[in-house]
C-alpha cells in the first residue's frame, strides 16, 4: 500500500470517495500485495458461467457431480452480497435459491435456472451496470464500503473482459496521478471508465526472430503468422521506434483483435509458442529461444508501441534476497531432520515448484504447482471424503494459523511505508519488542484508543489506510470477530483450492485455460509456499518432527488448539493473552 501524490487534484479533500477508489485499484493491481487484498478471480457473472461450465465437464465425465454444488453455494452467496448481480436480476433472490438447492430439482431444471441467470448478467452488461452504481457510490452515497466491494469487482470484471493487468495498472496510474490532465472532482470517474471501452481493436505484432525460421514459413502461415523480411505499410512505425532486424533475423508478423496493446501482446505470444513448440517435436537439436520483445502496432493508428514480456504470475511473491536465503537455506540443511522417504516427498514438490518458476506458461505452471501440492498432502485415512475435500482440509490450518499475523504485519509495514518518524513514535508507547506485536497491541487492546484515534488523524488523504486500520480494529476489538473472519477465510480459500482443481482438469483433460488462470497460479503458488516454509521449519527445530505426515498432523492440532482458545465463553484480549494468539500463529509463516 502507498500513498501517490495528489498534486494533479483541483480539490482532494472534496473528492476523497475518488481518491479511495483510485488507492484500492492501485493496491488491487500491485504486484506484492496479499492475496487478501488482489481482486477477486470470480464474481457472480462469471460464477454462473463457472457453474455451466462445470455441469458440461460433468456430463462429459472429467468431473465429479458433487463439485457442482459447492460451485452453487458460492454463486448464491457471491449474488446475496453482490449489489451489481442484484440489481440486474428480475427473479427473486429466493426463487432462485430454491432453484437451485431443492434437491427434489432435476438436473436438467437446475441447468435451465443458471442458464436463465446467466442471460441476465453477461460479463457485458454486469461491467456497464458496475460502472454505473460506481459513479452513484462515488458522487452520490459515498459510503466507502460500498465503493470498496464495487472496486474489487469492476477489476474482476475487467480481468476478465480482455484487459490486461499491466494496462489497467498503467492507466490508472496515468489517469489519476502522471497525466497533465486535472482531476476536478469526483465527476471524473466517468472519464476514467473511458479507458475501458467495449470494442476490440485489429493490432499487428512484430516480433524479431533468428532467420533459420524462414525455413518454417509455410507451417507459421497456417497459425496465422508472416515470416518476412519487408513490413511494407507497418515499416514506419519499425523506423519511428528503431525495431530493425540484425544480420541473421527475420520478422514474425502477426494479427489478432484485442482491447488494448499489452492484450495483443499476450494473444500473439500464443501463436509464437506454439509455432516454437511445433518446431520443436522436429528440430530437437537447437531448442528455440524464447521470443519476448514485441512491436504493437494498432491498425487505425500506425503508432506502435514496443512491449516487453508479460510479467510472471509466479514471480508475484514475497522473497529473500541472496544473503537472507543463504542463511536460511543453511540452518535448514544443518537441522533438517526428516526421514529419507518424507525428504524425498517434499525434495520432489521443491522440484516441481522450480518447473513451475522456470515455465512461462500459465498451464504448466498451474499443474505443477498443483502437482507439487498434492505430492505433499498425507495419504486418506477416510475413504468416506473424497480427494479434494481431503486437500483442502489438510491445506487449511497452515493457510489459517498465519492469518492473523500476515494482516497485521502487513499492516505494519504499511504504516511505516507511509509515515516511518510517526508510526515509530506512536509505537515506541507500546510495551513490546517487535513493530508486527506493538501493531497488534495498538489495534486490538481498549486502553491504546486514545492513541490508536491520534494516529488516524494523522493519515490525511490516504483514505485507504484510513479505512484498513479502522477495519483491523474491528476486527480485533473481540475474539468472536476473528473467529467469524476465520471462518469466512476458510470459506473463500476452500472454493479457490476447489477452482484450482477444477481449473486443472480444464487444462488435463479440455485443453481449455479458463481467463483467471493467473490469479489461481499466484494463489497456488502462496498456498505451496506457506506449506513448504512451514515444513521446513518444524523440520528443521530442534527436530520438532521426522515426517511430512506428522508436519501435517502437527499444524492440524495446533490450529484446532488455536481456534478452540478464541471461541472459549467470556473472552476478552488483554495484555497477558493477546500474545498467546499472536505467538501462536507464528508457526505457519515467514513473516517475521
Amino acid at each position: 500500500m502507498k500513498f501517490r501524490n495528489l498534486q494533479k487534484w483541483d480539490d482532494p479533500q472534496g473528492s476523497k470517495e475518488l481518491v479511495l477508489f483510485a488507492q484500492h485499484i492501485d493496491e488491487m493491481l500491485f504486484e506484492f500485495t496479499l492475496d487478501t487484498y488482489k481482486p477477486s478471480a470470480m464474481h457472480s457473472s462469471l460464477l454462473v458461467r463457472e457453474a455451466i461450465q462445470t455441469y458440461k465437464a460433468i456430463e462429459a465425465g472429467t468431473i465429479k457431480k458433487p463439485n457442482l454444488n459447492h460451485i452453487i453455494d458460492e454463486l448464491l452467496e457471491s449474488i446475496d452480497k453482490d449489489s451489481v448481480a442484484k440489481s440486474l436480476l428480475v427473479v427473486e433472490l429466493g426463487e432462485i435459491k430454491s432453484g437451485l438447492k431443492d434437491p427434489k430439482i432435476s438436473d436438467k431444471s437446475r441447468l435451465t435456472c443458471l442458464k436463465l441467470i446467466e442471460s441476465q448478467m453477461p460479463l457485458a452488461v454486469y461491467k456497464a451496470r458496475n460502472e454505473k452504481l460506481l459513479i452513484e457510490a462515488i458522487c452520490q452515497t459515498k459510503d466507502a464500503s460500498t465503493i470498496r466491494s464495487l472496486s474489487r469487482s469492476y477489476i474482476t470484471t475487467l480481468l476478465n473482459s480482455g484487459y490486461s493487468e499491466k494496462y489497467i495498472q498503467k492507466t490508472t496510474k496515468a489517469f489519476f496521478h502522471y497525466s497533465p490532465e486535472r482531476i476536478t472532482g469526483n465527476t471524473d470517474i466517468s472519464r476514467y471508465f473511458q479507458n475501458f471501452k467495449t470494442e476490440l481493436e485489429e493490432f499487428n505484432v512484430i516480433y524479431r526472430a533468428p532467420s533459420y525460421l524462414s525455413e518454417f514459413k509455410d507451417p507459421a502461415s497456417k497459425l496465422g503468422i508472416t515470416i518476412t523480411d519487408e513490413l511494407d505499410n507497418l515499416n514506419q512505425a519499425v523506423i519511428d521506434l528503431n525495431f530493425k532486424i540484425a544480420i541473421n533475423q527475420t520478422y514474425l508478423i502477426t494479427k489478432c483483435k484485442a482491447k488494448e496493446c499489452y492484450s495483443a501482446k499476450k494473444r500473439s505470444d500464443l501463436k509464437i509458442d506454439q509455432l516454437q513448440t511445433l518446431i520443436g517435436l522436429y528440430h530437437h537439436k537447437e531448442c528455440p529461444k524464447k521470443i519476448t520483445e514485441g512491436l504493437v502496432v494498432p491498425l487505425n493508428s500506425g503508432e506502435g508501441k514496443i512491449v516487453k514480456n508479460h510479467s510472471n504470475p509466479m514471480h508475484k511473491c514475497k522473497d529473500l534476497k541472496v544473503g537472507p536465503a543463504s542463511k536460511r537455506l543453511k540452518e535448514f540443511m544443518d537441522g533438517f531432520s526428516m526421514v529419507e522417504e518424507s525428504f524425498f516427498r517434499f525434495n520432489r514438490s521443491a522440484e516441481l515448484h522450480a518447473l513451475a518458476l522456470a515455465s512461462d506458461s500459465a498451464e504448466n505452471q498451474l499443474i505443477n504447482l498443483w502437482t507439487a501440492l498434492e505430492s505433499l498432502i498425507p495419504s486418506k485415512a477416510d475413504d468416506k471424503i473424497c480427494q479434494i475435500e481431503h486437500i483442502s482440509h489438510s491445506i487449511m490450518p497452515f493457510l489459517n494459523l498465519g492469518y492473523l499475523q500476515k494482516i497485521t504485519t502487513q499492516l505494519s509495514k504499511d504504516l511505516l511505508l507511509w509515515n516511518s518518524r510517526v508510526t515509530r513514535n506512536t509505537l515506541k508507547e507500546i510495551n513490546c519488542s517487535k513493530i508486527p506485536e506493538k501493531t497488534l497491541h495498538l489495534l486490538a487492546l481498549e486502553k491504546h484508543k486514545t492513541l490508536r484515534n491520534v494516529l488516524k488523524s494523522r493519515f490525511g488523504d490516504f483514505h485507504l489506510l484510513y479505512e484498513r486500520f479502522s477495519y483491523l480494529e474491528w476486527l480485533l476489538s473481540s475474539p468472536a470477530n476473528v473467529v467469524s473472519a476465520l471462518d469466512a477465510h476458510k470459506q473463500r480459500v476452500d472454493w479457490q483450492i476447489r477452482r484450482i482443481y477444477r481449473a486443472r482438469n480444464m487444462i488435463v483433460h479440455d485443453g481449455t485455460t479458463p481467463s483467471y488462470t493467473r490469479i489461481l497460479i499466484e494463489n497456488t503458488h502462496d498456498y505451496l509456499d506457506t506449506i513448504l516454509t512451514s515444513l521446513m521449519s518444524l523440520g528443521s527445530k530442534e527436530h520438532i518432527l521426522n515426517s511430512t505426515d506428522q508436519g501435517f498432523k502437527m499444524m492440524e492440532l495446533s490450529y484446532s488448539s488455536y481456534y478452540r482458545n478464541l471461541t472459549k465463553k467470556g473472552l476478552i484480549f488483554n495484555d497477558e493473552n493477546i500474545a498467546i494468539f499472536f505467538e501462536s500463529s507464528k508457526i505457519s509463516t515467514f513473516y517475521h
